[in-house]
């Protein structure tokens, strides 16, 4: 049975939209908007060996859909006259997550020294619903190679991160409308977990399955070019995503590979209609595991030894912005 993947499509379109380099300028310090995701994934063909390149096979693997309601409160806190430092600012955040199988709050807290640097920290707290066969929250059990579901009220998904993002356009040296190539990289710690699960245990959350307790990280770079059109920005995403130590698998990682870095590498296009609304596209081109023999069902991975990458189409994603203030 196809499942529905939920949850956030990605960071681009948060990093793009949030970010001061790439927004316009806002004369109030509160700030409201509705976020809304979507992502279509066709099937691709799972082939054993070493590196290699996957095509798709068929039209649908699944779906994945989020609306996030974020609010935010800057406060300006300028550090001298110079203007390197004059437009210091803290930004005060917070969101409601909401999928069809979980329900997430989110609080985050972002500082910006200097136009270069944001310095940002948050946590997210979620419960998981599990019906019709859809899983919101459920844990591995290795016993009968199964997913056991678990309530989302004594189990919910939590986690705490910590990033730091570094962000340039040649339009600050080069004044115009067309000299706007803009580059932008961040790098997210983040530590997830369920409550009442070990570090070694595996659980699914959002109906994405193989997640495990413990340290991971997030590293993006986006490359693009800024324009003054209705196609406000083109350009490349590169994403590596992983856990610091595979031991968070516990057992499985001999054969998994828990350290294991996704790697991504995505065209992404940004469309602006009016000063209020935003459309995000991005075309994920990612890698995968790949194994020594060939799976027969999804858990077969966790006790097949891992053997390379696959380079697969995973999905089309789009991702609606409306600014309410």
């Amino acid at each position: 049975m196809k499942k529905i993947r939920t949850g956030m499509f990605a960071a681009i379109a948060l990093m793009i939209l949030a970010s001061p380099l790439f927004a316009q300028e806002e004369k109030k310090p509160f700030s409201l908007s509705l976020t809304t995701d979507f992502a279509y994934y066709p099937a691709s063909e799972v082939i054993p060996g070493g590196d290699h390149f996957s095509r798709i096979v068929g039209p649908y693997s699944g779906v994945e859909a989020c609306t996030t309601l974020n609010a935010g409160y800057k406060i300006n806190t300028p550090l001298g006259e110079n203007w390197l430092v004059k437009d210091a600012c803290v930004l005060l955040g917070a969101g409601f997550e909401l999928t069809p199988v979980s329900v997430k709050q989110k609080i985050s807290v972002d500082f910006q020294p200097i136009p270069l640097l944001i310095f940002r920290a948050g946590a997210s707290l979620g419960l998981g619903f599990n019906y019709l066969g859809l899983e919101g929250i459920a844990e591995y059990n290795p016993l009968t190679r199964e997913y056991d579901t678990l309530s989302g009220i004594t189990h919910p998904y939590y986690d705490l991160w910590a990033s730091a993002t570094f962000q340039f356009d040649t339009g600050a040296l080069i004044p115009g409308d067309w000299t706007h190539v803009v580059l932008l990289a961040s790098y997210t710690t983040v530590y997830t977990g369920v409550a009442g699960l070990t570090k070694s245990n595996i659980f699914e959350w959002q109906c994405s399955k193989y997640k495990a307790c413990g340290l991971a990280y997030d590293a993006q770079i986006i490359l693009a070019y800024q324009m003054p059109l209705a196609l406000k920005l083109a350009g490349v995403m590169t994403k590596f995503v992983g856990y610091y130590d595979g031991k968070v698998y516990g057992e499985f990682d001999k054969t998994f590979d828990g350290a294991f870095p996704e790697i991504s590498i995505s065209p992404v296009l940004q469309f602006s209609f009016g000063d209020r609304d935003d459309l995000t596209l991005l075309f994920d081109f990612s890698s995968r595991r790949s194994f020594a023999a060939k799976l027969n069902n999804n858990t077969d991975m966790l006790y097949t030894q891992k053997t390379g990458r696959e380079w697969f189409f995973k999905r089309f994603a789009l991702s609606w912005t409306h600014r309410f203030m």
